[in-house]
């Protein structure tokens, strides 16, 4: 038997935020941007747990002299290169995190926005 309707307001997931540790963009010491394994998606402020993981990103280092150049992982950890040019780093690099793709609890694959970081 049919009891009654209701209609029911659908919140969509919102895209998740990268984030080395807790930061998702701006000043980072070398030596805690050396202690993190990798990158998290999370969700902010939304009203549900649901999780997010990395599959894929870029690495693009700017040192002195504007030299760049681009490492990629697919998963969401530092491959062995990105951590090795880490230590490379010195005051005033820019690092810069792009083509991050996370998959959620959900089903979905979302890109998440670039990231960037200044060693200090």
């Amino acid at each position: 038997r049919l009891m009654g309707t209701m209609d029911f307001r659908v919140k969509k997931v919102p895209d998740p935020v990268a984030q080395i540790g807790s930061q998702s963009g701006g000043n980072i010491r070398k030596e805690d941007l050396l202690a993190e394994e990798g990158i998290s998606a999370v969700l902010k402020d939304f009203d549900f747990e649901l999780r997010f993981t990395v599959t894929q990103f870029d690495v693009s280092l700017t040192q002195s002299g504007g030299y760049s150049n681009t490492w990629k992982s697919t998963s969401n950890r530092f491959t062995a290169d990105q951590k090795s040019q880490f230590r490379n780093l010195v005051n005033g690099s820019l690092v810069y995190i792009d083509n991050i793709k996370a998959h959620g609890d959900d089903g979905t694959d979302r890109t998440c926005d670039p990231i960037s970081f200044k060693i200090r």
